[in-house]
Order: C-alpha cells, then sequence, then structure tokens
C-alpha cells in the first residue's frame, strides 16, 4: 500500500478527487439525462455539448495564466463556481430554455481547471507509482460518484432539488480547500495562449494527437447514459443501473493499477480490445436488458481503460523535455478543439436520422480506440 500513499500530496489529491467526482456526478452522469428529460431534443444538447467545448478550449490558457499569478487551487475555485451556477441551472428545469446562453457559457468555464489532473501528477506522482496512483484515483471517482448517483436520484425522484444543490455545491468547494493544501504556482514567463495555439499548429506530436482522439471517449462517456435512458425510460430503472454499474468497476480497476506499471503497452492492449468489444455492442443491440447489462460492462472497462490510457499520457508529460502545464493545457486545447468539430457533424446528422446518430458515435469510439492504442504503442 505504500505505493498508493508515497507522499502526503497523495492523500490530498485522493480527497480532492473524491470531493470533485461527488459534486460532478449531475453534471458528467446524468448531464445529458437531465437535458433530455427537459424536453431538450438531442441535437439541440449535442450542440449545446458542442459548443462548451469550444469555449472551454479557449479559455484553457487561462489555466496556466491564472495558476501561474495565483495559483492552482484559486484557477480549481473559479471553475468550481462556474461547475456550481451549471449545476443549479441543470436543477432549475424551467429557466435551460430562458437561459441556454449562460449555460453553455457556464459549462464551457468549468473546463477551465482541466489541465490542473495532468499538473499535479506531473508535479507530485512518482512514474514507477503512476499506475497505481490512477488506479486509486479512479476507484475513489467510482465510490464519490455512485454515492452521489444514490442522491441525485433521490433529489430528482423526490424533487428535493434545493438539498441536492447545497450538498453539490459543498464538495464543489471542499475540492477547493484539498488542493489549497497541495498548491503551487505554475512557472509560465510567455503568453500561455500563444504558446499554446503555437505548439498546437506547429508542432509535431502524439501527445495531442492522442488527447484529439479521445474526443470520441469523452462523446461516448456523455451520451450512453441516454442512449440507455431512451431505452429504459424509467428514471428509477436508470439510476439503479448506473449505480451497480458504478459499483462493479471497483473489482476491476483496483487489477489494472499495478498491471500498468509493470507492462503499459500490454495493458494499453488488452483494455483496447475490450472496449472494441464492448462498444461494438451497442451497435447490435436493441433489447434494453441487453443494453442495460452491456453498459455496466462499458462502465466497468471504461474507468480500467482510463487508468490505463492516462497512466500513458502523464507518462509522455512526465518524459517530455516540453513545460509540463503547458503540455496540460495543449493537451485539453486539442480535445476540445476537436470536440467541437465532432459535435457539429454529430449535430446535423442528429437533425437528419434522429436518434441513429447513437451509432455514428459508438463507430468513432472504436475506430478511435484502435487508433490511440497504436499511437501509444508506437
Amino acid at each position: 500500500m505504500n505505493e498508493y500513499f508515497y507522499k502526503p500530496e497523495y492523500k490530498y489529491m485522493y480527497l480532492a478527487n473524491v470531493s470533485y467526482s461527488f459534486a460532478n456526478a449531475l453534471i458528467e452522469t446524468f448531464g445529458t439525462v437531465m437535458l433530455y428529460k427537459s424536453g431538450i431534443p438531442i441535437w439541440l444538447i449535442l450542440l449545446i455539448y458542442g459548443l462548451r467545448f469550444g469555449i472551454t478550449g479557449f479559455c484553457t490558457p487561462l489555466f496556466v495564466s491564472i495558476s501561474s499569478r495565483f495559483g492552482i487551487a484559486k484557477c480549481i475555485l473559479i471553475s468550481n463556481i462556474f461547475s456550481i451556477i451549471s449545476a443549479y441551472m441543470m436543477l432549475d428545469e424551467t429557466n435551460i430554455y430562458r437561459n441556454i446562453v449562460i449555460f453553455i457559457l457556464a459549462m464551457g468555464f468549468m473546463g477551465l481547471s482541466n489541465p490542473s489532473t495532468d499538473s499535479l501528477s506531473s508535479k507530485y506522482v512518482e512514474t514507477e507509482h503512476r499506475g497505481r496512483f490512477n488506479s486509486l484515483i479512479n476507484i475513489s471517482k467510482i465510490v464519490a460518484t455512485a454515492l452521489a448517483s444514490c442522491l441525485v436520484a433521490w433529489g430528482v425522484i423526490s424533487d428535493n432539488n434545493r438539498i441536492l444543490f447545497i450538498v453539490i455545491s459543498m464538495f464543489f468547494l471542499l475540492q477547493y480547500i484539498f488542493i489549497r493544501k497541495i498548491d503551487y504556482k505554475v512557472e509560465n514567463e510567455t503568453n500561455a495562449f500563444k504558446a499554446s495555439m503555437k505548439y498546437i499548429i506547429k508542432t509535431k506530436s502524439k501527445y495531442k494527437i492522442i488527447y484529439a482522439l479521445r474526443t470520441s471517449h469523452i462523446i461516448e462517456r456523455l451520451f450512453v447514459p441516454l442512449y440507455l435512458f431512451i431505452a429504459v425510460k424509467d428514471f428509477s430503472v436508470f439510476s439503479s443501473i448506473i449505480i451497480i454499474s458504478l459499483l462493479l468497476q471497483i473489482i476491476t480497476i483496483s487489477l489494472i493499477g499495478k498491471y500498468t506499471d509493470k507492462n503499459i503497452v500490454k495493458a494499453n492492449t488488452l483494455v483496447t480490445i475490450i472496449k472494441v468489444i464492448i462498444t461494438s455492442v451497442f451497435l447490435f443491440a436493441k433489447n434494453k436488458v441487453i443494453i442495460a447489462f452491456n453498459k455496466t460492462l462499458s462502465d466497468n472497462f471504461e474507468k480500467v481503460y482510463e487508468t490505463s490510457i492516462h497512466t500513458s499520457i502523464q507518462n509522455i508529460i512526465k518524459e517530455s523535455k516540453e513545460d509540463n502545464d503547458l503540455l496540460a493545457a495543449v493537451g485539453q486545447m486539442s480535445l476540445c478543439f476537436t470536440e467541437v468539430i465532432i459535435f457539429a457533424i454529430l449535430t446535423i446528422a442528429s437533425i437528419l436520422i434522429g436518434e441513429q446518430v447513437f451509432i455514428i458515435i459508438f463507430i468513432l469510439s472504436i475506430i478511435s480506440s484502435i487508433f490511440i492504442n497504436l499511437k501509444i504503442n508506437k
């Protein structure tokens, strides 16, 4: 167990992750479902998320600027204030259409602190512990999300949105408190936006390509819950499946960390094959029981896949001669700008073919999984 708590900073990173995962469950796990329940069509949900990631992409360099002047904790606090606004508007269903522009802006700026995970990891986590560290990070994320999902389901079903919102806000603030314990100021002597854009446009890097390819996985993770909700057509059943599938993930995620540290290439290849198979089932499954079961499998191996791939990405950052914090921002920008393009395509496709757009989402995820594995192994 010493590898999991090798430094005192690890403990605060675990606690910050638990707090954020608990607070963010409403937006991350239930976001698309909550919008759909409010009567927003699928094509508009796709457009909302596309615009959100566009804003996030352009404001991501602010992470370097803000954290170099005030520290990473202050950057996270600003981001979490926008997250609290997003959560409030998502729970206040009557205001989503009326304040949709504010909602999109809030969701966009809540991604301001996205590079902080890679920045903190590159600074504090030893390379030989990275797989196990990410394994425990994801286990803590699963537990927090599962508990938060119970709270969200109770709040939505019993219409206790005020209590739900207060608890969510408290945990967003707790993340900031824990990060303050390990806060540091990013070193930055250049224009962050200019340097990031120059790197994205001119530098050949498998790192930014891997992040761009991860777009399809992010979209799949956000929209598979909606795919399941449409299939079961019952929020209580949907919530139960989500909670059970989250708890089952702990079994497999605890094994992949040590295996990744021992042989990262084989670990990536193994989890990629499993992910491709599971995602492929969504293309053909029509029965809601099969869809629900496959969603459980998908969730189970999604975190395993994330542990393996994220470990590889963080190793690339750690071993790079480039500024680690700049690379963390560049990765998120590559991801966000690619998402704008893909979401635009999916929005148009959804207008034309309706719910069949999920087929395109699953195919893109399969293709991305294969190419990411090739890039990392190379």
